[in-house]
């Protein structure tokens, strides 16, 4: 750290001490809705050497900086004293934006901070930016991130400054994360690169690490094309440095000399010097003397709270009679009410972080129109001197600098901000003498810049910053106005007093009496009701004619009048919340609807924010209060609002995809049991359909997402899966339909086997025919079951099987139909009905192995009359279709999907079944 740094820091410790009785007592009870007092932020970006710090470089990409196409520096700049000063035609040359995830050699991660209301870049070694840099900020505000801002350096600042430099204040309306980016083709960047977060009360400051600041998530932004891309410059007809010096209005020329100096002990006794630490900011006008007959109230720096002891630079006078036009950088998003924190930002950073000792400017403007003091001395200043301020360079002395807040490089100033600096202009000209706002007069360069030191030119009474420095500002918006501002202070010279002032004004005046500002009429009598000034309603007290502030009870109607009094209209923050004025100005309740976007506020007026139940039905207003329509991440949880903003639950289809939100609207993910079934909602939320594979295990979800149990025919396959979901793997038709094999092995042993069939014919109470199957070889049952038993087993059909039926088909052995027991025909082969008996075989085995080869021939698609374990003796053998009956089941043709089997009966092979299963278990 140079020593110049040390220096910086211990100044500010010193004075954060000299303050410390008045800071501790607020920081210990910080008034309700108002930000503590909390240090200025330092983000550390080069090192005394230049190298980038690891915040710096976090948000590079793997590329070497500077290396392949983003080597290239972009040819110009728009803002900033990176362009050479020796440039015939300063910022002409126009320029693509740099990509800056590509051209950037300095890039943070998006960081989350403390909240701020004023950045800037400081650096050392020179007070101009290496030619060619160009530095950039963007932020986040209110949830939203900016566009990247490209920031200039500061072309201000006092004639005797040396050393470091930085850029100018960068005003947010209270952001809480940043991105900076640096493109500097791979030259060196500037050393000691630093970035000073300024919060509304600044107390200190605070060199954040890398454990201080949390990365966060930031949509890509665009740059803001006007900074980014050079604009063709606009041309004030008045500004003609070669012109012949001298005054075209009959006034002195002002030579810059009749310098005096005045100290803080011997200044004047009036408001503009800030007593000891006051971090109780108001947005109430302040009280200001009348004595040099200010056109529009102002706020004194006692009022928005300079701490004295950040005051160094002590005041200096000079005969001045020139006014230089400025205007701040930064997002055009502030408040009214931050308006006077903003101003103390500046002050601080100026005074202390720029190491000028005090805030360049001598006014500065809102774009509500309320106007603040600036530098100490500019209202103790007497008629036809101003205090030196330090708002541009070269031209400090013999100006007076007002700067109008806000950035107006392609939006324009408000109407009741160009009126302001108009009157504050005209005010100070007509003081000093001036007679004609829109003249000019010969002017003396005190410090090299645009133009060389002791050059004498010949400048508009009103300028602009630009007409005198390598610089955009006041922005091309702004420039647009300087007619329209030198034709406001016109009207201000040509009406008015300077001084005491009259008691019966040419037009309507504001006069303060007694810390209260009144309205006085052209006849010298004070206004009441509503009254429109310059564009603005104001209202006046019926009884007295005070002017109002604040929120107002008006004909059964809330109003809010700024601390200027002007009615607002439109959006307007008040202490922590929001509300919206109709172009009345009257407070609205209940739904708004402004371009395609809802709102509602509270029958108080105050805009509905985050969760809200509204006649029943739950809604979600996202920062900045708009009802949010579709997805919504609030504290972690997805939550989907319906096109009329109402919170959405149970089961919800979006684009084509299901979720499901519960009671309370969250959106649900992973395994959830609804309405009895279980699901699987993915990380994003969305129903799963189909397989899905979980640490391993598989899982099958129908198209209605339910989850699977059991035995299911998917894509023509069976499978299994567990009670859990869990796919046990993939299973056989039969064992998915509970079928049995016609080709199976016995149940048990041969003995047993045969036992069970003797018990079961017992069973049937029937009586063997012992004579007529006695002469077919099987005299007994027993005998009878042998041979089946060991036919069956020969060609691997189930002995059960067999058994069973033709205990069915001859009714156990009983016959009774058109075969006869003489036939040995036990399964009814070839009998078609109609007195037709079928085949005849010689033997009782021999009858049997007729029937288990009719059976293989229907189960086994691969048999043929080789692969039999004897000879063929089933006639109708070659009849069937091989393979068609695989299953017991499928032997009744009405049951078979092939519409083959042995028999046309309904249930005729799920009967056989069932007789195994009574008889054999």
């Amino acid at each position: 750290m140079p020593a110049s740094r040390y220096l910086r820091v211990a100044s500010a410790i010193s004075l954060v001490l000299a303050g410390a009785g008045q800071v501790a007592a607020v920081q210990a009870q910080p008034a309700a809705g108002e930000a503590a007092p909390a240090p200025v932020q330092l983000i550390e970006l080069t090192t005394a050497s230049g190298e980038t710090t690891e915040l710096a470089q976090a948000g590079l990409s793997e590329e070497e900086p500077g290396s392949g196409a983003g080597a290239e520096v972009p040819a110009g700049t728009v803002e900033g004293n990176g362009v050479a000063p020796a440039r015939a035609s300063l910022l002409a040359a126009a320029t693509d934006a740099p990509d800056l995830e590509r051209d950037a050699d300095l890039l943070t991660e998006p960081l989350e901070v403390d909240g701020f209301l004023v950045a800037g870049f400081t650096w050392s070694g020179s007070e101009a930016l290496p030619t060619g840099t160009q530095i950039y900020l963007r932020v986040r505000e209110s949830g939203v991130w900016s566009s990247w801002y490209l920031n200039e350096a500061a072309d201000a600042g006092p004639d005797d400054a040396e050393g470091n430099g930085g850029t100018d204040e960068f005003v947010t309306g209270g952001a809480d994360a940043i991105q900076a980016a640096v493109v500097s083709g791979g030259r060196a960047l500037p050393t000691d690169l630093t970035l000073a977060l300024v919060p509304a009360k600044p107390a200190g400051e605070e060199v954040l690490s890398d454990d201080d600041v949390t990365t966060t998530q930031a949509d890509p932004t665009e740059i803001a094309q006007d900074t980014a891309v050079t604009q063709e410059q606009l041309v004030d007809r008045l500004v003609d440095a070669t012109a012949p010096v001298g005054s075209e209005d009959g006034t002195t020329a002002d030579e810059g000399t009749d310098v005096s100096e005045t100290t803080g002990a011997t200044a004047s006794a009036a408001t503009s010097a800030g007593h000891g630490v006051n971090l109780d900011l108001p947005t109430a006008l302040a009280a200001t003397t009348t004595a040099n007959g200010l056109p529009v109230p102002v706020v004194t720096r006692a009022e928005w709270g300079a701490n004295q002891a950040y005051m160094t630079w002590s005041p200096k006078y000079a005969n001045a009679a020139h006014v230089v036009v400025h205007h701040t950088a930064g997002t055009n998003n502030y408040t009214a009410a931050q308006s006077a924190s903003i101003v103390a930002g500046i002050y601080y950073y100026h005074a202390v972080t720029l190491d000028w000792g005090d805030i360049g400017y001598n006014f500065l403007v809102d774009k509500y129109g309320q106007v603040f003091e600036g530098r100490y001395g500019t209202l103790s200043s007497a008629a036809g001197k101003m205090v030196i301020g330090g708002h541009a360079r070269g031209v400090n002395t013999g100006t007076m600098g007002i700067s109008m807040m806000g950035n107006y490089v392609s939006t324009s100033p408000t109407d009741v901000q160009i009126d302001r600096v108009g009157k504050m202009a005209g005010w100070f000209l007509k003081r000093s003498g001036v007679t004609n706002a829109s003249a000019s007069a010969s002017f003396t360069i005190l410090t090299t810049e645009k133009y060389k030191a002791g050059q004498v030119v010949n400048l508009p009474r009103i300028l602009a910053h630009r007409d005198v420095g390598y610089t955009t500002c006041p922005g091309d918006g702004g420039y647009s106005k300087m007619g329209q501002i030198r034709s406001v202070a016109q009207s201000q010279i040509s009406s008015g007093s300077t001084g005491g002032g009259s008691s019966t004004p040419a037009a309507p005046t504001w006069r303060l009496v007694d810390k209260t500002w009144y309205l006085y009429g052209a006849d010298g009598a004070r206004l009441t009701g509503w009254q429109k000034v310059n564009g603005s309603w104001y209202y006046l007290s019926p009884v007295n004619g005070a002017m109002a502030t604040g929120w107002q009870a008006i004909s059964g109607k809330w109003y809010y009048l700024t601390g200027s009094g002007a009615m607002t209209t439109g959006w307007v923050e008040v202490s922590g919340s929001w509300y919206y004025m109709s172009d009345s100005g009257a407070m609205v309740t209940g739904w708004l609807h402004l371009g395609s976007t809802w709102y509602y506020l509270h029958p108080s007026g105050a805009a509905a924010l985050g969760w809200q139940l509204i006649n029943g039905t739950w809604y979600y207003f996202r920062p900045g209060n708009a009802m949010v329509v579709g997805w919504a991440h609030v504290n972690g949880r997805w939550y989907y609002l319906g096109s009329s903003g109402e919170m959405m639950t149970g089961w919800l289809s979006v684009n084509g995809t299901w979720y499901y939100l519960d009671r309370s609207g969250v959106m649900l993910t992973g395994w959830q049991k609804i309405g009895g079934s279980w699901y699987y909602l993915n990380a994003s939320g969305a129903m799963s359909t189909g397989w899905i594979n979980l640490s391993g295990t598989w899982y099958y979800l129908r198209g209605s997402g339910a989850m699977v149990t059991g035995t299911q025919l998917i894509d023509g396959r069976y499978s299994e899966f567990a009670p859990s979901g869990a796919w046990k793997g993939y299973i056989s038709e039969a064992e998915a339909k509970g079928l049995h094999l016609v080709m199976a092995a016995p149940t048990s042993t041969r003995s047993v086997t045969v036992a069970k069939m003797v018990a079961a014919y017992q069973r049937s109470g029937e009586t063997y025919p012992a004579s007529v199957l006695g002469r077919g070889g099987a005299s007994t049952i027993s005998a009878f079951a042998g041979l089946a038993y060991d036919e069956a087993a020969a060609e691997g059909v189930s002995p059960e099987l067999l058994f069973v039926q033709a205990m069915k088909e001859t009714g156990w052995l009983q016959y009774g139909g058109d075969v006869k027991a003489t036939q040995f025909n036990f399964g009814g082969l070839g009998a078609t009905g109609g007195g037709n008996p079928g085949n005849s075989f010689a033997s009782v085995q021999i009858g049997l192995r007729a029937q288990v080869q009719h059976l293989r021939a229907y189960a086994d698609p691969t048999v043929t009359t080789a692969r039999l374990a004897h000879d063929v003796v089933d006639p109708r053998f070659s009849y069937v279709k091989k393979g068609s009956a695989p299953y017991i089941e499928y032997l009744g043709t009405q049951e078979n999907p092939s519409g083959a089997g042995w028999a046309t009966a309904k249930g005729y092979g799920t009967d056989l079944m069932a007789m195994v299963r009574s008889h054999f278990g």
